[in-house]
């Protein structure tokens, strides 16, 4: 069975970091690459686009691009992946959404909770933190 590839992108190396070491606790996870804001994952794009990831978790409030339009571009550029929008902010649901996102998940969401949620996305659905529901479009 391949491993569910994931690429990290958030401007604080401690959710980067704390995210990586989490997910290599998961069986059927690998971390292959990470970004701290839209300019660097444009700067590994030819490389993002090598390693193919499955999913992209990214926050939404980064300096610069933010995720909704990175969001935008990189479903431009890589159709097939999954991103999934996980930050603080619940207000910019239907916006990411709009964007093209999978999913929307708060970052006080539990590691079970987000292994689960990654692999539903995957499968096709579209995934939220289950303290989102209808009312946050």
């Amino acid at each position: 069975m391949s491993k569910i590839k994931v690429f990290l992108i958030d401007d604080h190396d401690i959710i980067r970091t704390g995210i990586r070491k989490m997910l290599e606790l998961e069986p059927g996870f690998e971390v292959v690459g990470e970004a701290c804001d839209a300019d660097e994952a444009f700067a590994c794009m030819d490389k993002l686009m090598v390693l193919g990831p499955s999913v992209i978790l990214m926050d939404i409030k980064m300096p610069g691009m933010d995720g909704i339009e990175l969001t935008r571009q990189l479903k431009r550029k890589l159709p097939e992946c999954k991103i999934l929008i996980f930050t603080l902010h619940s207000d910019y649901l239907s916006q990411a959404f709009k964007a093209g996102a999978s999913g929307y998940l708060l970052k006080d969401i539990r590691r079970s909770e987000l292994t689960r949620l990654i692999r539903q996305a995957l499968k096709g659905d579209t995934v939220l933190s289950k303290n989102l529901g209808p009312a946050a479009f």
